[in-house]
């Protein structure tokens, strides 16, 4: 059981990490690109202008992070069917359960989200101790030791700062060092700033263009960028995988190099000297730590040019591209749009307590938006997901086609002719079925039920006693006689949207139609062989499920429209028990089939664990109920 707990608070921790995580992806490249547009538009601004977009873009790229971990924290626990079975198979607790819709790119991303949330933390680790030793080796270069030996005309500088500092208004104590290690100046610090200045400078500029690096470095003080900078490093750190936050770190250095060459030049005057100094650190082509601020940041191009000759930049093409960077962000947005949907009923296990209590609610992933899984022989509900609402059924109309066609005890042999209103809907690659053609009801039957032949139910339905009329007003009053009042249907195929039920009502038509030998047989045969006019033709199951190894199938009904989703009925024997599966509505295929299994694994998966933990009741003995 503590097992089944860790497991669980882990993935919790995984959740909480790795879907906000994911979200910023398409998150991040929306604000690039409402920001890459505004910057755009704000070219001809001041720089003070563009470093307020940078900076509040960086900021939501921090936050928006923080508030879906929050958010995520605050929603109910999100297990797979399986994960969420086997806890509770462990534990004792009755919880309620929250569905959530997925589609099959988040299907895909859940069993590898682990591993990158493991592949986050190990990164940013790796990054945030590279900025620690970055910060310890600027630390030791603004601490007094290593301090170059005392020159006459540094006594001259440290009162050319103190003058400089009067200037700018700044009132905290600012220390000037001059290091032999290090070959552009540089700015640490945030309440003690320090101002580190290579001895190089004394001899490789003139003092004109010292004292404009100087107020340049002063500028920073002034602002607190060097802060700042400390909070955009970190943020840089914990999402250094997306590419938009290092876009934005530069376009906040670039822009904080130039608003800081301003005040330089409006302490001083000097804008040439100041260009002069930028473009001798040009020359030098000198590397420095990225975790101070150093005057040669920037563009030095870009920013001699803004110093010595302002003036607007011309419209690039490259403009347009924030624009197709939001809608692709826009279209990210709805492809992995999950909705939750909160479901009134509980998991209720029959087991005595024990120590461990599991959350008050669940959330659990599915893709077809209405299930329902009982117990067929006891009738218990074991799973079941908005399982009251009707909606289009498609072909699994035909399912009571067929029964109503078997209540009236017709002559199976009969050779009926097809006509051409049969011919409706796709035909699924019966090149066989043609107008004119002669069939038995038993082989109409056949294909109704094994391949979906549509034209099979219309035929069945036109030589009904009476017509297709007759035959809808017997379908009715079955319904009426079951109970079945979510289910409506208006034509014996399933082309009509009008044709509806809900899951709970087609389980209970699967429980009666179990009962019928002639459709146990059919329906949950593989294939079928038709023979007509000396050609003989293999027709496959609807549903490939059927035949398969894994699956012990003896009824089924699967369903395809375009209102109605991917729809599939079926009985299949679990862990020595008949259930009745009814999935309804999911996107695509391969999320229906992904459903059917992953039921079958989770059934299985309590028995055992059900059995492991010698429990005196089995959560699958026909009293348990768990919502779906």
């Amino acid at each position: 059981m503590s097992a089944a707990i860790s497991q669980f608070s882990f993935e919790r921790l995984t959740q909480i990490l790795g879907w906000p995580l994911l979200d910023f992806v398409w998150q991040g490249v929306l604000i690039a690109g409402v920001a890459a547009l505004l910057l755009s538009l704000c070219r001809h601004a001041r720089p003070q202008t563009r470093y307020l977009i940078a900076s509040g873009a960086m900021l939501l790229c921090a936050l928006l992070p923080l508030a879906g971990m929050l958010l995520q924290a605050s929603r109910p626990p999100s297990l797979t069917l399986s994960a969420a079975l086997q806890l509770l198979a462990e534990t004792s607790a009755t919880t309620e359960v929250q569905w959530q819709d997925s589609n099959l790119l988040l299907s895909m991303l859940a069993p590898v989200l682990p591993f990158l949330v493991t592949l986050w933390l190990s990164g940013v680790t790796l990054m945030l101790s590279r900025y620690l030793l970055g910060l310890l080796w600027i630390a030791r270069l603004g601490s007094q030791a290593g301090q170059a030996t005392y020159l006459s005309a540094m006594g001259d500088w440290q009162h050319s700062a103190r003058t400089l500092q009067a200037r700018f208004g700044i009132r905290r104590e600012v220390r000037l060092l001059w290091k032999t290690e290090i070959l552009s100046p540089m700015t640490t610090g945030c309440w003690r700033p320090v101002i580190l200045m290579p001895v190089s400078l004394l001899s490789g500029m003139s003092p004109s263009m010292i004292e404009a690096l100087l107020a340049h470095e002063l500028a920073h003080i002034r602002r607190w960028d060097y802060l700042v900078k400390l909070l955009q490093n970190l943020v840089q750190a914990l999402l250094f995988y997306h590419p938009v936050v290092w876009w934005l770190g530069r376009q906040m250095d670039s822009e904080r190099e130039l608003i800081a060459d301003q005040l330089a030049v409006a302490a001083t005057g000097q804008s040439r000297e100041l260009a002069l100094a930028l473009q001798s650190l040009d020359q030098m082509q000198m590397q420095q730590q990225a975790l101070a601020l150093a005057a040669h940041g920037g563009d030095l191009l870009s920013r001699i040019r803004q110093i010595l000759r302002p003036g607007p930049q011309a419209w690039q093409w490259k403009m347009a591209l924030p624009v197709v960077l939001a809608v692709v962000s826009l279209m990210l947005i709805f492809q992995t749009k999950v909705d939750a949907v909160p479901a009134a009923d509980q998991l209720v296990l029959n087991q005595q307590a024990h120590e461990a209590a599991l959350p008050a609610k669940l959330m659990i992933n599915t893709h077809s938006r209405h299930v329902m899984v009982l117990d067929e022989a006891s009738g218990a509900v074991l799973l079941q997901k908005n399982a009251d609402v009707a909606v289009p059924i498609a072909s699994i109309s035909k399912l009571l086609t067929a029964m109503v066609t078997l209540d009236a005890q017709l002559d199976m042999q009969q050779e009926l002719q097809l006509s051409r209103q049969d011919m409706v809907g796709s035909q699924q690659g019966l090149t066989l079925l043609k107008p004119g053609l002669s069939v038995t009801r038993q082989q109409l039957l056949e294909l109704m039920l094994v391949p979906s032949s549509n034209t099979a139910a219309k035929a069945l339905g036109r030589t009904y006693p009476g017509g297709e009329a007759a035959l809808i007003a017997a379908m009715q009053r079955k319904l009426q006689a079951l109970g079945l009042h979510q289910t409506s249907i208006e034509e014996p195929v399933g082309i009509s949207a009008n044709n509806r039920s809900s899951a709970a009502d087609l389980a209970r038509l699967a429980r009666i139609a179990a009962a019928y030998p002639e459709l146990q047989k059919l329906s949950g045969s593989p294939e079928m062989k038709l023979s007509l006019a000396g050609k003989t033709e293999r027709l496959p199951s609807s549903n490939p499920l059927v035949g398969q190894a894994s699956w012990d199938i003896s009824l089924t009904k699967t369903g395809y429209s375009k209102a109605a989703g991917r729809c599939l009925l079926l009985r299949t024997k679990i862990a020595g028990k008949h259930w009745i599966v009814v999935l309804l509505n999911a996107d695509q295929f391969a999320m229906r089939t992904e459903d059917a299994e992953l039921i079958r694994d989770a059934i299985s998966g309590a028995v055992s664990a059900s059995s492991s933990a010698s429990s005196s009741a089995s959560i699958l003995d026909g009293s348990a109920v768990m919502a779906r």
